[in-house]
């Protein structure tokens, strides 16, 4: 071994610099260590000192720390960074603190370092539109959601029968019923005045030439004038006698046996002791029919209003709702069909009887069971029928038949206005939150987008570059087909057939007559290197380049409704999310967002091949069934979906109240009856509980239709 160690290449460190850096004995003090060249920079290399050679077993004495080798990189490889551990604690903390500081000096001597920019990714990025990506599933293996609760399911639809018939069928008897209602209401507000103790109203002067008693005459003209209401409300008592006998029980079987035992109690109260202070619920059970016939009135003429509307046209566009459309979520779409299914869907129970349906069984059973215990349970068999009266009739909550009625015709004459039928209760049942495809017709009816203005490059035949551009546009029909057709019969130019159609991002490409035809926007053109001249890179523009050579330009002219954008605010506010599945190349988020101020950061603008299957005209599969539509635009799609939504939970709250008036009722009554409190238990403080709990339904039916 020679008097001088040699140093290896590369920053790897040698034995003579690891014990010169911690001052061995053998050593005359630390070696500095050479700094990594940098750009800009001089590298000034300090001279070594010599040391003695190293003895055999690695260490200069018996207090030298161990030495761990450093292993040379292999060929191509990077140079590992050395880590140097002596055996004195404090020395083993600063190598490693040493040893972290170049790393880190070698971290901020890279971390600028990037690839090149790809000049054909730049000009992607430039030219095509951004796009949003859908949420796909996760796999078929993939837990199924849970489903929506539905308030309907019926076994089987109703006959389909067509809108037009269905509105003359509802017609029928529907002023006959408005009248009796009107009638039902009147005599339970003269059963309510006769239940109140009026200073001018004196029973005891009425009852002296009949010689009877004045709470005996109460009881008999109380009684007379609900067994009127009863026959006014026939429909009423008809329904719940067929529900109950058919072992189908609903609101009205409830309404029914209210009716009978409150007949029944009015005739035998005058014959217990004890009932002076208690007048028979005559008056409660009395607007409870008359409520319930006029709920039903309101449903017939909301189901006429609906049919009616959808007769207007014979090919009404259809509003659907697919489960897992776009972004495997619920989603609304607008096709041109039928009225095929609306007539079975719109005769389909709505949201109230089906809840009832589970509802009523149990109400029934428990008002008997109250009314049971509170009389005989208590030992007193003689109140069985006034206890029977008052569960029953708190048991019959007055929204019971409201809670869809009213807010459903509200609903259905703001509809009716603007060209929209809601499919009943079936069509909002499962209207909640999703997105809704927004199509080039609906942001730009038929008349709103005109050609201002057309310019032909390249002396072309003006006629030729009329039928090429009007046959490309037929073939990606999309909302510029119509002002086209109208400029190729100006101009008598004639179609063409297309073969070979590709579409991309701004513009579509196609073979006519042996020729390479592309349509689409300027930076459609500057994607496919077709030139454009200065002053011509136009935005509200459609170009047409003929083999690589601009052919000509047409100026468009877009109007848009100054209800449109109203209308997505509503449909934002509601939970559903636009989605821009348009066909037009020129309506683009950028351009909507400019030019007409629409809030496309809310709205979802999919990739072309997924915009081109959510807007086919024809579908393979059709969703179920939701509104139809008598008129083009957006305002009666964005009024039917929000409608619908509206219904929905407007039903459902109008619901819940009424349910929970039948059941805190229930509970009173029963406590009431069971300790015979027959002067807190009075037809006015019974008029006074089932009226508090009407007046969150008319906030609810009066809330459905202010959007």
């Amino acid at each position: 071994m020679s008097d001088e160690t040699k140093k290896p290449a590369g920053p790897g460190y040698t034995v003579d610099e690891i014990l010169a850096e911690y001052g061995s004995k053998g050593g005359r003090g630390p070696k500095p260590e050479p700094k990594p060249e940098r750009p800009g920079k001089k590298v000034v290399d300090f001279p070594t000192e010599k040391l003695p050679p190293i003895p055999p077993e690695g260490r200069d004495g018996p207090d030298e720390p161990p030495v761990r080798a450093v292993k040379k990189p292999a060929p191509g490889q990077d140079e590992p960074m050395p880590e140097i551990v002596p055996e004195n604690v404090g020395r083993t903390i600063g190598a490693h603190l040493h040893t972290l500081l170049r790393r880190a000096d070698h971290f901020a001597d890279h971390m600028y370092d990037q690839a090149e920019p790809d000049p054909e990714a730049l000009r992607a990025e430039k030219y095509i539109p951004g796009v949003d990506q859908e949420e796909l599933p996760a796999g078929e293996d993939a837990p199924a959601g849970r489903p929506r609760l539905r308030l309907v399911k019926p076994r089987e639809l109703p006959p389909d029968v067509p809108p037009a018939k269905l509105a003359a069928q509802y017609s029928k008897g529907l002023k006959g019923q408005g009248v009796r209602a009107r009638l039902a209401l009147l005599l339970a507000l003269l059963s309510a005045a006769g239940s109140v103790e009026l200073p001018l109203l004196s029973w005891a002067a009425l009852a002296a030439p009949l010689g009877a008693e004045a709470f005996q005459l109460r009881c008999w003209v109380l009684t007379a004038l609900l067994a009127g209401a009863g026959l006014l409300c026939y429909d009423i008592i008809l329904a719940g006698g067929k529900q109950f006998f058919t072992l189908r029980p609903r609101a009205e079987s409830i309404l029914l046996f209210a009716w009978l035992f409150t007949l029944a109690d009015g005739l035998t109260a005058p014959r217990l002791e004890g009932r002076a202070a208690a007048v028979p619920f005559s008056a409660v059970t009395a607007l409870g029919l008359a409520l319930a016939l006029w709920g039903e009135h309101r449903r017939r003429r909301g189901d006429r209003l609906s049919a009616k509307t959808a007769a207007q046209s014979r090919t009404p566009y259809m509003v659907s709702l697919d489960g897992t459309l776009w972004s495997n979520k619920p989603t609304y779409t607008k096709l041109s069909g039928s009225s095929q299914g609306f007539g079975s869907r719109l005769q389909v129970e709505d949201g109230g009887h089906a809840a009832y349906r589970v509802a009523a069984p149990l109400l029934l059973l428990g008002a008997m069971l109250c009314a049971v215990m509170a009389s005989a349970g208590q030992k007193a068999p003689e109140r069985l029928l006034w206890a029977a009266s008052a569960c029953f009739t708190a048991a019959a909550s007055w929204p019971a038949l409201l809670a869809f009625a009213l807010p459903y015709q509200k609903l259905a004459e703001r509809l009716g206005r603007v060209g929209a039928a809601l499919a009943g209760w079936a069509g909002a049942a499962r209207c909640g939150r999703g997105g809704v495809i927004i199509g080039d017709l609906d942001l730009f009816p038929t008349g709103s987008v005109s050609v201002a203005q057309v310019k032909v490059f390249g002396g072309a035949a003006t006629e030729k570059v009329v039928g090429y551009t009007a046959t490309m546009l037929r073939v990606m029909d999309c909302g510029l087909t119509r002002p086209f057709h109208d400029l190729l019969r100006t101009h008598g130019a004639l179609y063409r057939e297309v073969s070979g159609v590709e579409w991309h991002e701004g513009g579509a490409s196609g073979i006519i007559r042996g020729q390479e035809v592309l349509v689409g926007t300027a930076a459609y053109m500057h994607l496919m290197d077709v030139l454009i001249p200065p002053g011509h890179n136009i935005k509200n523009a459609v170009f047409c380049a003929i083999n690589g050579q601009l052919s000509g330009l047409f100026l468009l002219n877009y109007a848009m409704s100054g209800t449109v954008n109203p209308s997505l605010s509503a449909l934002m506010k509601a939970g559903a999310a636009p989605v821009l599945a348009t066909r037009d190349p020129n309506l683009i988020p950028a351009l909507l967002e400019q030019k007409f101020k629409l809030p496309v950061d809310k709205m979802e603008f999919p990739p072309v091949g997924r915009r081109l299957e959510l807007s086919k005209p024809d579908p393979e599969e059709v969703g179920e069934l939701v509104a139809l539509l008598s008129r083009e635009g957006l305002i009666p799609y964005c009024d039917a979906v929000v409608g619908g939504r509206r219904l929905r939970l407007a039903t459902r709250w109008g619901l819940i109240f009424a349910l929970a008036g039948a059941a805190v009722g229930l509970c009173l009554t029963f406590y009431l009856t069971s300790v015979g409190a027959f002067a807190s238990l009075t037809a006015t403080n019974f008029l006074v509980f089932m009226a508090a709990w009407l007046v969150p339904q008319w906030l609810i039916a009066n809330w459905v239709n202010q959007y």
